[in-house]
């Protein structure tokens, strides 16, 4: 049976997509390091942002995080180190709990029916939590990072004329979009841009919410879903 086409812009811009989402994914699950940040500065990663997107999120977190970088200073570590734990670890209550089972469950704790459907998804592209039964699967960056891995998996696909691996990568990233990012990750970001005291955190949380309403576009898993935070 002959695999189903897939959009060709979707096709086109997955190696893009890949490294969006990496540093993305990076971004929110790693504390700050001076070295990595110093090579953000460096690099100027966000003067040539490779995921540009229609969605003006994007252009306010580009300018946000241009802006930090442009002013970076390895004194200014602490200040990071401080807004990161404070949003996403403790101690006392995380202003923006990073996990899908705590924003969809009844329950809101860890560990819920999402931490195992996404770790499920995840063992099918062959992919495994770094801490896997000891630190929840549907942590916000490990969730951004498998978008990437399946962006790396489609590119590679298409680079070799699979048309059948590049469909499955397709309907995997429409489905995990659809079914789990979409359906929490906004309402995470907005606690994060609305509780950051750090430029670098409220233009990252912009720059997630943007990057997901272009990937949202691209692969259509976007049709009745709030990609903005909520009003």
């Amino acid at each position: 049976m002959t695999a189903p086409a897939v959009p060709a812009e979707w096709r086109r811009r997955q190696a893009e997509q890949a490294l969006a989402y990496h540093f993305l994914g990076r971004c929110f699950y790693e504390a700050p390091r001076a070295e990595w940040l110093a090579a953000l500065a460096d690099d100027r990663l966000f003067e040539a942002w490779p995921f540009p997107s229609r969605d003006d999120g994007t252009a306010a977190g580009l300018a946000l995080l241009n802006a930090f970088c442009a002013g970076w200073d390895p004194a200014r570590l602490g200040a990071l180190e401080w807004d990161f734990n404070r949003l996403f670890v403790g101690p006392g209550e995380m202003l923006a709990p990073p996990w899908e089972s705590v924003h969809r469950s009844k329950t809101k704790l860890t560990f819920q029916e999402p931490t195992l459907q996404v770790r499920e998804l995840y063992r099918r592209f062959g992919v495994e939590a770094p801490a896997v039964h000891r630190e929840p699967d549907d942590h916000l960056g490990l969730e951004l990072a498998f978008v990437a891995t399946l962006s790396d998996q489609a590119a590679d696909a298409a680079a070799r004329g699979d048309a059948a691996q590049l469909a499955r990568c397709f309907d995997a990233q429409r489905d995990f979009l659809r079914d789990h990012l979409l359906a929490w990750a906004p309402a995470c970001l907005a606690l994060v841009e609305n509780h950051a005291d750090t430029d670098y955190y409220r233009g990252a949380a912009r720059l997630a919410l943007g990057s997901l309403a272009e990937s949202a576009r691209l692969c259509g898993a976007g049709a009745g879903a709030a990609v903005g935070p909520p009003r």
